[in-house]
């Protein structure tokens, strides 16, 4: 699989050069998870996946969307009412993309994608605090993970819901790290807070020095990547 990392900039005011857009990722120049800027319909993907209705990931008008797309996210939007609900994996050409509930918001529904095509995986995170036990089976063997950038602090900024006890907010890199290391040996960083921009050169190394035995690298806007040149498998722990 070839994939286009549009967009790197989390859901901050400030940017730099390379890390301007917000969230996108274009995979085989067909399929789009997330839609962070307008432009990237330009593309013309067949189909899109949203992780979540947050609007540094989502910028629909229906009266932009190409011909003939077919659109998934986890829940249902009145105001786009062409949108379906994904829930299960679906299957498209010779690609199977299942939905992998995570943990991040009180408020609306998220879910990070495994996309296979070819006898490759790769999961495409989005932004969480974690991953429930249950659904871990569904990460296994995976050539590459793109996951959340907000926080390099360890366990980053987690919140609890006072009503329902339930987290919320983004895990440290430091912990995504260390948890999808179990199921990969290549991971990818994106939708990058604050703290990547005060030193580029020197945040980049700082994630490349968390990888112990594991490959990490910082995304920039435009990055194209070639799963089979930029990761080798690794046997699922």
């Amino acid at each position: 699989m070839r994939l286009t990392i549009l967009g790197t900039r989390g859901n901050i005011e400030g940017s730099a050069p390379g890390h301007v857009k917000h969230s996108g990722i274009l995979v085989d120049d067909r399929l789009l998870f997330d839609v962070g800027e307008k432009q990237y319909l330009r593309y013309a993907p067949k189909y899109i996946f949203i992780t979540h209705f947050h609007p540094d990931h989502v910028v629909l008008d229906p009266h932009d969307l190409p011909k003939h797309t077919l659109i998934y996210a986890p829940e249902a939007d009145p105001g786009l009412p062409m949108i379906r609900r994904i829930s299960h994996a679906v299957r498209i050409g010779s690609y199977n993309v299942t939905p992998v509930p995570t943990v991040h918001s009180q408020r609306v529904k998220s879910v990070g994608y495994v996309v296979e095509r070819g006898g490759q995986r790769i999961f495409y995170s989005s932004d969480m605090v974690k991953i429930k036990p249950r659904y871990h089976k569904l990460l296994a063997n995976l050539d590459l993970v793109i996951t959340d950038g907000s926080f390099i602090r360890a366990k980053g900024l987690i919140r609890v819901d006072a009503r329902t006890g339930r987290p919320f907010g983004h895990n440290g890199i430091p912990e995504l790290v260390n948890f999808f290391s179990q199921f990969t040996s290549c991971i990818v960083i994106t939708h990058f807070g604050t703290w990547f921009y005060n030193d580029l050169a020197a945040s980049r190394r700082k994630l490349e020095s968390l990888g112990d035995g594991v490959r990490v690298l910082a995304a920039y806007d435009g990055m194209r990547v070639n799963v089979s040149d930029l990761c080798s498998r690794r046997r699922a722990s």
